[in-house]
């Protein structure tokens, strides 16, 4: 019912699941460079040297694409799908919509439900990073403008 006739249905989960689960590898590319900015950063400031932030997107960068080629790959598989129907049967029966669509459509919703939630986490640990370096950087300035480092 999830896949045409003589099509396994189990097959392309077990594909959807795998391009998933490399989409997610990937993606930690993005948490590879969140960390490497904090060390250099951290050792950046530790010698007095101007600190240059990436923005989020620089970060990012292209780590939630493997996501978007799991999309495309649903399209490819919805036109395998309809292909397969025309070909095996004259006459499809009133489920061609459903036996087409179905795993193709749970592959894009899983996509995307697994890409925002990682952009939400990504963005949360950028977040925490970026305020403890904006407290670390602005605190010698803040004891400048208190009178801390005013010997006059």
């Amino acid at each position: 019912m999830l896949a045409p006739e003589g099509v396994s249905a189990k097959k392309e989960a077990l594909g959807i699941g795998l391009g998933l689960l490399a989409s997610v590898l990937w993606s930690l590319t993005a948490a590879g460079r969140i960390g490497a900015e904090w060390e250099s950063t951290l050792e950046q400031a530790a010698k007095g040297q101007v600190v240059t932030l990436t923005g989020f997107r620089g970060l990012l960068g292209g780590a939630l694409d493997g996501f978007y080629f799991v999309a495309a790959a649903m399209v490819l598989l919805t036109v395998w799908h309809y292909a397969k129907i025309r070909k095996d049967s004259p006459s499809p029966g009133e489920n061609v919509h459903l036996r087409a669509m179905a795993m193709p459509v749970t592959g894009v919703l899983l996509a995307l439900c697994v890409s925002l939630i990682l952009y939400a986490a990504y963005h949360g640990v950028f977040s925490e990073n970026r305020e403890k370096l904006n407290e670390m950087i602005n605190r010698p300035w803040e004891a400048v403008e208190n009178g801390g480092g005013d010997d006059a």
